[in-house]
């Protein structure tokens, strides 16, 4: 079995098994300017518009298979609930294509998050950073 993981600000599913890639996060970091008002609540967390994630699964055995996820924080806490994101059926030469969005994306503690994702009980772990961008 084979697993890629990309990071993006929107993908969307095209005709023909094609994806619109847009804002693509190189190396899976993303830098955040901060935009925050002087005056805003302390309390209110930096957020961006969205994120979104493409899965591809490839090189499964034949049969059916269930796929589910789940990221963590740095600190090691859930950033939200298991998701099931369905089954699909493999066949010799094919591949899946999952495509996660997450409408804001709430970025609850700035470092390494993890992106738990599912083959059947089979864990595959991805990591990617948020960081404010440097000032200067």
């Amino acid at each position: 079995m084979k697993i890629d993981f990309l990071v993006a600000e929107e993908i969307r599913p095209e005709a023909g098994g094609k994806m619109t890639i847009l804002g693509f996060i190189p190396n899976n970091t993303l830098l955040i300017t901060s935009s925050r008002p002087e005056d805003a609540p302390k309390d209110i967390k930096d957020g961006i518009d969205r994120l979104a994630f493409l899965v591809v699964i490839s090189d499964l055995h034949e049969g059916v298979h269930k796929f589910k996820g789940q990221i963590f924080c740095p600190s090691g806490e859930p950033y939200n609930q298991e998701t099931s994101f369905g089954e699909g059926v493999a066949q010799q030469g094919t591949s899946h294509s999952i495509v996660i969005e997450l409408k804001p994306f709430i970025i609850k503690e700035y470092g390494f998050y993890h992106f738990h994702f599912y083959v059947n009980d089979v864990l595959t772990k991805f990591t990617f950073e948020i960081r404010p961008q440097p000032k200067g």
